[in-house]
């Protein structure tokens, strides 16, 4: 399977439409050492729309999908913003610095919640 986005040469692919929309809202996710990281893709205008469009109870719902998230799968979800199928150098920054400290954790055993204890 081919990665959907590159970043730091991190392979990050399409998620299953269950972890994509409600509840988690994350298109794209690697896995390292057992955690997840996520990525909330956004188009450019983004970060130039009126902010009211981002505001309220959508940003309030991913927000705290994100949150679960992290909860179910171990790692922070990233939003980015690519152009030209790359993110700023920042960001990518970000995402590899919080990769390589994931390498560094003790590998994650992930618990089945559904499973008879």
């Amino acid at each position: 399977m081919n990665p959907s986005l590159m970043i730091a040469g991190i392979p990050f692919y399409d998620t299953p439409a269950e972890i994509e929309g409600s509840p988690y809202w994350v298109d794209l996710w690697t896995d390292v050492n057992g955690y997840k990281i996520g990525l909330q893709v956004k188009p450019s205008s983004y970060r130039s729309a009126n902010i009211s469009i981002y505001m309220g109870g959508a940003k309030t719902s991913e927000e705290q999908g994100h949150r679960l998230f992290c909860s179910d799968f171990g790692g922070d979800v990233f939003i980015v913003t690519p152009k030209n199928g790359t993110v700023s150098p920042q960001m990518e920054r970000r995402i590899k610095t919080y990769y390589d400290m994931l390498l560094n954790l003790p590998q994650r055993i992930a618990i089945d919640k559904n499973a008879d204890l």
